[in-house]
């Protein structure tokens, strides 16, 4: 079993994961989405002959495993995740433990290296975290980005949704901007978001529709 390597040190100061994989010609997602790359091989990567130094042999070659990695990370949040290639390797950052080990675990074969925390306060540190010297409108501690997508195409839903937060008064804060903008959005690449003013809110936020809620971020006083 690949022996893990330790670190105290955030790499790009930002990730607390790293996975390295060896994959010959994986160079091709430098241009290429994870789909692209996947429809690239399937329907059109030619049979011509190519040097056997070329991205295309490369490529040709190993097709089957560089497909396998690209269906695997398409299984992910792609929001979870950074990528780095260099030449046969691609290095992948996370902050997510769990999508750290799946990575280790599932393509364990193709793993050369492997980083995680050494320092447990490191280790506990958040990327959700927002350090500010008070909080939105001196109540609210965390800010909660809405997924209006997953409820495409179902508007009593989301009117049942934004009618469930507006009766919760203050405890969460939505503007009439946002609310207009769930109902009629459905597709996923803008971010709005709602105050929510504690953990029991926030609780009850996910119960009640756990598909809409996206990214928590958490509000902590700095007294410096």
């Amino acid at each position: 079993m690949l022996k893990k390597k330790t670190t105290n040190r955030k790499f790009y100061g930002k990730w607390l994961y790293k996975v390295t994989l060896k994959v010959s010609g994986i160079t091709i997602l430098r241009t290429k989405s994870l789909e692209s790359v996947i429809d690239y091989i399937e329907n059109h990567l030619p049979y011509s002959t190519h040097p056997t130094h070329s991205m295309m042999h490369k490529v040709r070659a190993n097709e089957r495993t560089i497909k396998r990695v690209c269906n695997f990370l398409l299984t992910t949040d792609i929001t979870e995740w950074a990528k780095r290639i260099e030449s046969n390797s691609i290095d992948i950052y996370t902050n997510n433990k769990l999508l750290y080990k799946q990575i280790s675990e599932v393509l364990s074969d193709l793993v050369v290296h492997c980083y995680e925390p050494a320092n447990d306060m490191l280790a506990n540190e958040s990327q959700y975290t927002i350090i500010t010297k008070k909080l939105p409108h001196n109540l609210y501690r965390y800010k909660v980005y809405l997924r209006p997508h997953k409820l495409a195409r179902d508007k009593t839903a989301k009117t049942e949704f934004i009618a469930w937060i507006t009766a919760q008064n203050n405890k969460i804060l939505l503007s009439d901007s946002v609310k207009a903008w769930f109902i009629t959005t459905d597709w996923n690449w803008d971010r709005r978001y709602v105050f929510v003013d504690n953990e029991q809110t926030l609780l009850l936020l996910k119960i009640r529709n756990s598909d809409a809620v996206g990214k928590v971020y958490e509000y902590k006083i700095s007294d410096k």
